[in-house]
């Protein structure tokens, strides 16, 4: 009798993963194929071979994009969630917003929360498409090619298949034609007991941005104006309210002679002083600098093409969003 229990667990668990194996092949063949940007990790592990561990933009998720019951609740670890998607650039999707509740129409991904919300600031979640595994022994030559964490970082944007339930399954992944690299000229140096009424200097770093094309191919880019083409993000675990207070930027013609054209390996360096007015933020009613508002809240710089420049451009401008590492007003993050 013990036996045959056995046998009939053994069974069992063979038949959900044949299961399992079969809807995955199923959504390969006929799930609706997209782009979706992400950051590679360490590469290696001894006992499953080479991949490289993925991490999606929206891995984290502000409480800005949170919906449904979840928006005014605490969310347990593994409780479930759907992460609607957007069409951004080209074929590349980001994320629109999230909720506890399945989406009646649309493209979307189901996952599960990895922390208890009350844990941390908004919502980490997991999708099941963190892992791409790669042939033995090239792990480590697309860690090469992403690059570095103090240089040149160029995007790997995987390409999967999404099913009607919201799972998805890694067909496979291309690079970016744009990398970017971020380093910090000044870094403003203070601690919880200084005065900031009686520092004289920045409170702000000194930012030295690259933008580098990593294609075969010319590609123009935009940055008219007071350095318009940049935005200064917050990232998703930040709770605070930061908005622009510089609105210089808003309706800028954009010319030829704003478009910079980049031959294959060629950069683009522009330095940006957050200390200038060009940068300063608005927060809790009062107008200044991140660095006299924000200790350990952290930013990212967005380079993307002004909405005129798609027109004056044309086909050769570069379309889409590119982040920068992150960044605190007193350190490099990431």
């Amino acid at each position: 009798m013990r036996r045959k229990f056995i046998l009939f667990c053994i069974a069992a668990q063979l038949l959900v993963l044949g299961v399992m194996a079969g809807e995955r092949e199923y959504i390969l063949n006929t799930g609706e194929r997209i782009y979706l940007r992400t950051a590679p990790i360490d590469p290696r592990d001894p006992f499953r071979g080479d991949f490289v561990r993925l991490r999606y933009e929206f891995a984290q998720v502000s409480d800005e994009q949170v919906r449904g019951a979840l928006a005014d609740s605490a969310g347990q670890k593994g409780d479930r969630v759907y992460a609607v998607l957007a069409k951004s650039a080209g074929d590349l999707y980001r994320l629109d917003y999230i909720s506890d509740e399945k989406p009646e129409a649309g493209l979307f991904l189901r996952g599960r929360l990895r922390h208890d919300r009350r844990a941390t600031r908004g919502l980490a979640v997991k999708y099941g498409i963190e892992q791409l595994f790669v042939e033995q022994g090239t792990g480590k030559a697309i860690e090469r090619r992403r690059g570095t964490r103090d240089g040149l970082q160029v995007p790997m944007e995987v390409e999967i298949a999404v099913g009607s339930s919201g799972t998805a399954v890694i067909r496979g992944f291309r690079w970016s034609q744009l990398g970017s690299s971020l380093e910090m000229l000044r870094i403003p140096r203070r601690n919880r007991n200084t005065n900031l009424e009686e520092v004289t200097g920045p409170l702000s770093p000194k930012l030295l941005i690259g933008l580098q094309n990593v294609s075969d191919k010319v590609l123009l880019l935009a940055d008219p104006g007071d350095h318009c083409g940049f935005q200064m993000r917050k990232t998703a675990r930040v709770s605070r309210q930061y908005r622009p207070a510089y609105n210089g930027c808003r309706g800028l013609p954009v010319s030829a002679g704003d478009l910079i054209a980049l031959a294959p390996g060629e950069a683009y360096t522009v330095e940006l002083d957050l200390s200038e007015p060009r940068w300063q933020v608005e927060v809790d009613g009062n107008t200044g600098e991140i660095g006299r508002y924000a200790s350990d809240d952290s930013f990212r710089m967005v380079y993307e093409a002004p909405e005129a420049a798609l027109d004056a451009g044309g086909d050769d401008i570069w379309k889409g969003e590119l982040p920068t590492r992150a960044f605190t007003a007193f350190q490099l993050l990431d």
